[in-house]
């Protein structure tokens, strides 16, 4: 069972877990609803520092990314597509790249080393977002139902349909 922290919104109590909730707020913080991005923010904070923490080792440079990953999630807020992913799997991938930015800076990596591979271009969102982080972070499938907020079920088909169009696209 995914960790779920309580918050106060207004008189109601969110959990993290819960995907509906979280996709209102994005929709508020899209127009400007200062007090929703602060509960978004007080709420996903902790996973997305759990996440640059894993990227990145040290503690300063993770607060970092997570600074300018919701910076990010703020202007961009209106972009988010609820059909493609889970608000915190958007998140996340928010919270990486800006991870990958960061480590660029500071490692001077030549660009293009950290880029996406393009065989993954031909995935759809989940499958993609799925795949790359049981790959690179090492998850397991319930690890990601948890991660994502979504059901066991759809985690093991985004898997095993990202894998079978990744292997078609290979043999091709």
């Amino acid at each position: 069972m995914a960790h779920c922290h309580p918050l106060i919104y207004g008189r109601t109590v969110i959990l993290i877990s819960d995907a509906e909730y979280l996709k209102k707020l994005l929709a508020q913080c899209a127009l400007g609803n200062r007090r929703a991005f602060e509960t978004l923010y007080r709420s996903v904070a902790p996973r997305l520092q759990n996440v640059a923490l894993q990227c990145i080792s040290q503690r300063d440079l993770a607060e970092e990314v997570v600074q300018e990953s919701f910076v990010r999630i703020w202007q961009n807020a209106a972009q988010y597509d609820p059909h493609l992913s889970a608000p915190v799997a958007w998140m996340i991938a928010i919270t990486h790249d800006q991870a990958i930015e960061q480590l660029r800076m500071h490692r001077e990596l030549p660009e293009g080393a950290l880029q996406q591979p393009p065989c993954l271009e031909q995935l759809d969102g989940m499958q993609r977002q799925t795949i790359t982080t049981a790959y690179f972070q090492g998850r397991s499938a319930k690890e990601l139902a948890e991660q994502l907020a979504a059901p066991l079920g759809s985690v093991k088909v985004w898997l095993r349909r990202g894998m079978e169009r990744l292997r078609g696209g290979l043999e091709a």
